[in-house]
């Protein structure tokens, strides 16, 4: 699964999630930077939490949350400062 949204109102910033449930790998980039990296190969949990905060003058919470589909898949839900920002479904 992948997905982009900007942040940002005065201050645009780029989020990139980027995640492999075959080779269990998760990058989360703000501004093409990585300020998450995480491999896991056995056992995914069935619901994961990343926070990520973003901006200087202008700050944002953005908490992504990722559940596991019971068979292949997962859905993700994007908060942007504790409300509901956009879901996100797929492989």
């Amino acid at each position: 699964m992948k997905f982009c949204l900007e942040v940002g109102e005065t201050e645009r910033h780029l989020l990139e999630f980027e995640f492999n449930q075959l080779l269990g790998q998760l990058h989360i980039r703000v501004n093409r930077q990585e300020v998450k990296r995480q491999v896991r190969l056995f056992n995914e949990p069935v619901l994961e939490t990343h926070v990520v905060q973003v901006g200087r003058n202008e700050r944002w919470t953005v908490r992504i949350e990722k559940e596991r589909k019971p068979l292949f898949g997962q859905r993700c839900r994007v908060f942007l400062n504790e409300r509901l920002f956009r879901c996100y479904e797929g492989f």
